[in-house]
């Protein structure tokens, strides 16, 4: 199952027990009472989508969307800088050639041309981006997206908890040499990665966030990669969903990874005296 941490390396990560829920009112008597907080998960898969009339009367009764990232308004320019290599480095002097290979073959097969194209990614990006080759794309747009543009539909005030660079500083915390292993692994690793998506989709369904966590505990990272990832992401998340909510009621929608376990965005609100309360929902078949 490490295939599976890259798809899913700004959303899910490591889970810990919890009660089962996505959706979770908070409440408190210096922020605008409920706000809400909803677990996410970047994919476009149609089931995720199907969120009873609960979650929408939650996000409809609220002024404002906070995010992880203004994803829509993001300098994609900076985006595909920040995913290069140094300048003396290259995916073909890093791989020995047997693996250069199979990676050339992988690249052909799921991204429609050769891994020379891409040998300036930096291997995290490019191990990620061969995954979610495999996922299946229903929907226009990943679920994060999804919420974001149905607020600015609505007319609603958007706000991003944190930039665009306080995430690469958290995968820059994997060395090159660190993630170069671990793209290594995934070019040997011959699991079904569609059947394990599949599992992990139905744990997300079914609330289910200590199976998420087992699934995704076996990996190759870094010591100090959930500690950078999410717990000092969850802190900035923190801060900012708490300045908003007392100024209006907001519907916070993050990976569900950031909302779980001693350190998670529930346990530091309320530590805070904040109530924060599972709401419960049901899917339906078709969105």
């Amino acid at each position: 199952m490490k295939k599976l941490f890259f798809t899913f390396c700004l959303t899910f990560i490591v889970l810990s027990g919890f009660a089962q829920s996505l959706l979770w009112r908070v409440s408190g008597s210096d922020i605008q009472s409920p706000s809400y907080l909803y677990g996410t998960i970047h994919i476009q898969d149609s089931r995720v989508f199907a969120f009873d009339s609960t979650v929408w009367h939650c996000f409809q009764s609220c002024e404002a969307l906070a995010v992880e990232l203004l994803l829509d308004e993001l300098d994609y320019g900076t985006v595909r800088e920040q995913m290069l290599l140094p300048k003396d480095k290259t995916i073909v002097q890093m791989l020995p050639k047997e693996d250069y290979a199979i990676l050339d073959s992988l690249c052909k097969a799921k991204l429609g041309a050769g891994a020379l194209f891409f040998s300036k990614m930096k291997p995290i990006f490019l191990s990620s981006a061969l995954q979610q080759a495999d996922i299946p794309q229903q929907e226009p747009l990943p679920l994060d997206l999804f919420f974001l543009q149905q607020a600015r539909n609505r007319g609603m005030q958007c706000y991003g908890l944190e930039d665009y660079m306080e995430q690469i500083k958290a995968t820059d915390a994997i060395s090159l040499d660190d993630q170069l292993k671990i793209l290594q692994q995934m070019l040997h690793d011959t699991s079904d990665m569609a059947a394990g998506f599949d599992s992990l989709v139905i744990a997300y369904l079914n609330f289910d966030l200590g199976v998420i966590a087992e699934m995704l505990r076996d990996t190759l990272l870094p010591d100090n990669f959930n500690q950078v990832l999410v717990e000092k992401r969850n802190v900035t998340m923190f801060k900012g969903f708490r300045k908003l909510a007392k100024k209006q009621h907001v519907f916070c929608a993050v990976g569900a990874a950031h909302l779980t376990g001693e350190k998670g965005l529930i346990a530091l609100l309320r530590k805070k005296g904040y109530v924060v309360e599972p709401v419960t929902f049901e899917w339906k078949a078709t969105r």
